[in-house]
């Protein structure tokens, strides 16, 4: 006989697997970590997006703050910049700024004085400063 009834050969086939078989292995799997919502006003999250966003515009408060700041050649290595120090620094995005000046763009960063070193350090070593 064929053996596509046989349950063995069912298991280890997933294409021979009848299709509600699949289904039910597979509803409420994905995402894992994410699970959908099941009422629309509430979505899918636990803390709805208004609370997370709500202090999003007011820089994190450090206590003694230092700033940093570096003349770049151009905008584009001035951002390259940035991105580079917000990534590996880590320094908060909000604290981050590129200015326009003359021929060039300006890095301005607002970091704790006990990163001030650490960070003035990474700054420097970023290709494309004029200083």
């Amino acid at each position: 006989m064929s053996g596509q009834n046989d349950p063995k050969t069912t298991q280890e086939r997933a294409d021979r697997t009848p299709d509600d078989h699949v289904e039910a292995a597979v509803e409420g799997t994905f995402p894992a970590s994410d699970p959908m919502g099941t009422i629309v006003s509430q979505g899918a999250r636990a803390v709805p997006p208004e609370e997370l966003m709500r202090a999003s515009d007011s820089k994190p408060q450090h206590g003694d703050t230092a700033t940093l700041a570096s003349r770049f050649d151009g905008m584009e290595s001035a951002k390259l910049a940035m991105e580079a120090l917000v990534r590996d620094g880590p320094v908060d995005r909000r604290c981050a700024h590129v200015e326009a000046s003359g021929g060039g763009a300006t890095v301005r960063l607002s970091v704790p004085h006990s990163d001030e070193g650490r960070l003035g350090d990474m700054l420097r070593r970023q290709p494309g400063r004029k200083d």
